[in-house]
């Protein structure tokens, strides 16, 4: 199975889990090339998407023509107001601070409609530490292979920093990622100006497993 071959899945899970109607307004934000973006254009909603790489939205605007797509940070999104606000794919924690990462999500609080909601889809610090950690350890490695492309990984525990690497033949690309746990996630969603938050394993809102990516749903 390709890495994008559900897409169409949980673009459906998505619709169901808002219930929103046509012709509601939809913020993806980081969109990368547009796979939930455009699906959900297609399906009646406007939507915006928003990410910081030119070459990204350039994809995304040739295959989704009909969406508007901004080059922008996530902590500046545009006015809105929006219906829901997308967030998926383990796409926060990536600014260099914490504090940074708190000031995005009080924007999007900002920029959603009362209440509106706001969709997470995260890897936890507890999905991490039970798929990598020996117990006790402070610092944790990991080597992955996927085709073409070599990653390590580097966890420390103690920082809750992820450094990354994948490399292929002519090409390397690293990054850093802030890990949360979900009491750490609750309370940042909390002052940034939510009101209500819940957790699942899924779209569908299985109860909260360690060993699947976290579902958050926060409403303003």
């Amino acid at each position: 199975m390709g890495r994008f071959d559900a897409t169409e899945s949980e673009v459906e899970a998505i619709v169901t889990l808002l219930r929103l109607p046509p012709g509601a307004r939809i913020l993806d934000v980081p969109c990368g090339f547009g796979r939930h973006a455009g699906p959900l254009n297609r399906r009646g909603y406007r939507v915006d998407g928003i990410d910081s790489s030119p070459k990204q939205l350039d994809d995304a605007r040739r295959r989704y023509p009909d969406c508007t797509f901004v080059l922008t940070d996530m902590r500046t999104p545009p006015a809105g107001p929006y219906d829901a606000i997308l967030n998926l794919w383990t796409s926060f924690g990536f600014f260099d601070t914490r504090e940074e990462d708190h000031a995005a999500l009080s924007a999007w609080a900002d920029v959603l409609a009362p209440g509106g909601k706001l969709v997470m889809e995260i890897e936890s610090l507890e999905y991490f530490e039970h798929r990598v950690r020996d117990a006790g350890e402070l610092i944790s490695t990991q080597l992955m292979q996927r085709s073409d492309l070599t990653g390590h990984a580097r966890y420390d525990w103690t920082t809750q920093e992820l450094e990354f690497r994948w490399k292929r033949p002519g090409w390397s690309r690293r990054a850093r990622l802030n890990m949360y746990s979900r009491p750490q996630l609750e309370t940042a969603i909390y002052e940034a100006g939510f009101g209500h938050v819940t957790f699942a394993s899924d779209f569908s809102g299985r109860p909260v497993e360690t060993d699947s990516s976290t579902v958050i749903v926060a409403t303003k």
